[in-house]
């Protein structure tokens, strides 16, 4: 293993190799490449995105790239991902992504239900939203009240 490169053109300058990257695609764009294209690309992004919730530049590119490839379930699933991350902020990107792909959401009965909460947005605990394909829902039935205040003792103990 080499611990220092030299550069050919001058070599009395000598640096460290920069460590590989664990993930990485060569695009800045928020669209995908035509030879980066395939469902591998798809599952790469959806690790990062767990990784990095708050990434907005992988959501797009996700929704671009299942988009692009005619995989509605897919793109349904990567929308979900945005507006769990967006919370009740970003109502214009939330409608800009719902009139684009309204029709892949209509596939999954979430385009009427998704338009009604365009102001407050979704809970990723809500049920209706965990497609196949969503890395970022915890779907959960019922009430979501895990604890309840005590009463304060008359000692002022517990």
């Amino acid at each position: 293993m080499k611990l220092f490169v030299t550069d050919p053109a001058r070599p009395a300058r000598i640096r460290r190799p920069a460590p590989p990257a664990v993930f990485g695609l060569p695009v800045r764009t928020l669209r995908i490449a035509s030879r980066w294209r395939s469902p591998a690309t798809g599952a790469l992004l959806a690790g990062e995105i767990v990784r990095k919730p708050a990434n907005l530049h992988l959501h797009i590119q996700r929704i671009s790239l299942w988009s692009t490839l005619g995989d509605e379930a897919a793109t349904a699933a990567a929308i979900v991902d945005l507006w769990i991350v967006l919370g009740r902020y970003g109502a214009d990107l939330r409608t800009r992504m719902l009139r684009e792909h309204y029709p892949a959401l209509e596939r999954f009965d979430l385009g009427l239900y998704l338009s009604s909460r365009v102001p407050s947005g979704v809970d990723r605990h809500d049920s209706r939203v965990a497609l196949p394909g969503v890395v970022l829902a915890r779907p959960v039935e019922g009430t979501r009240i895990f604890l309840h205040d005590s009463a304060p003792s008359a000692g002022g103990q517990r």
